[in-house]
């Protein structure tokens, strides 16, 4: 029997649907969609006011797992929730939230703004020339800015620049969104810096172990470690990192690794035209037919199913 049956037939693993119980806090891609509806390395761009009419202008408190989310507010107002604590939102302003953390909206009809959400890891690759920027988008936060100030002004157009980018297809369209975004989070934590030069709060422990855990997945996927290796690394037991999981992430640690796995075998599908097998061994697994039921158990499709109706979805929006 391979090591991955071992693993599908372990009680404590649902699948990477897993959700906890039914009072637990939901974790979405975007906002009232459960599946990763973002492809790996993606960046999505909308109006907040595209997606919060649809919910009566209130997001209820929710979290996402490995996406972050920059919300800019030119105009209107409302309430932000981070953790439980409540924020009055008055613009203009920027709001940055990262993965696990959970935050909810109550905004105005007159809201107008913009919120883009971007996988983590593709906005640590856009950060990296500034490393001593990240700890300060730890955690939830709200950055004001004085009405028609420089920095105003400045803000507004970038957000401008990357609406006008992510609609458009003109050359190094990535390349000029990326620039804005991290010009933007720059001129955020400067903003608010200048008001707490103390703002950056630490994380809580549990947050801590969650964030320790998904670095290690991303060191160790490819060689299928076991849930009590991670668990020694972060100097816990496997019971705890199992309850971390669930309590934040809705599913167990096993169901996080296999989750990570499953990321990495979605990105090489979509986009790369590497074969099947090559794929499965490059992620570890001893023989194409073990990848492909591990994948069809996780997704309810064939790797090669898989394949192409991501590459239809992908020509459609190109076409669109």
């Amino acid at each position: 029997m391979d090591r991955y049956d071992k693993l599908q037939d372990n009680p404590n693993m649902a699948g990477t649907l897993e959700r906890s119980p039914m009072k637990a806090i939901p974790t979405y891609a975007l906002y009232g969609e459960i599946s990763e509806t973002l492809p790996p390395e993606r960046l999505h761009c909308e109006s907040i006011a595209e997606r919060s009419r649809l919910y009566d202008w209130e997001i209820k408190p929710h979290r996402h797992e490995a996406f972050f989310q920059i919300l800019y507010i030119a105009s209107g107002g409302g309430e932000a929730q981070f953790e439980g604590r409540r924020v009055a939102i008055k613009p203009p302003c920027v709001i940055t939230v990262p993965p696990l953390s959970v935050h909810g909206f109550r905004f105005s009809k007159t809201i107008r703004g913009t919120v883009i959400t971007v996988v983590d890891k593709y906005l640590d690759a856009m950060l990296a020339g500034a490393p001593q920027l990240q700890p300060r988008l730890a955690t939830p936060q709200l950055h004001r800015f004085k009405a028609r100030s420089a920095d105003a002004l400045r803000i507004a157009r970038l957000f401008k620049n990357i609406v006008g980018e992510f609609g458009g297809n003109a050359p190094w369209r990535s390349a000029a969104i990326h620039a804005s975004i991290t010009m933007a989070l720059i001129l955020a934590a400067r903003a608010q810096a200048a008001l707490d030069p103390a703002a950056c709060a630490p994380a809580n422990r549990k947050m801590l172990h969650l964030q320790r855990f998904r670095a290690l997945l991303d060191r160790d996927y490819r060689t299928h470690k076991n849930v009590a290796f991670y668990a020694g690394e972060l100097g816990i037991t496997p019971t705890q990192l199992n309850r971390v999981c669930r309590e934040v992430l809705g599913k167990s640690a096993l169901g996080a690794i296999n989750a990570r796995l499953l990321l990495e075998a979605e990105r090489d599908l979509v986009y790369t035209f590497i074969g099947v097998k090559e794929i499965a061994l490059s992620l570890g697994f001893s023989d194409a037919a073990y990848f492909s039921r591990f994948f069809s158990k996780q997704k309810h499709c064939t790797p090669t199913r898989f394949r192409e109706q991501a590459q239809r979805q992908l020509r459609r929006e190109k076409a669109g």
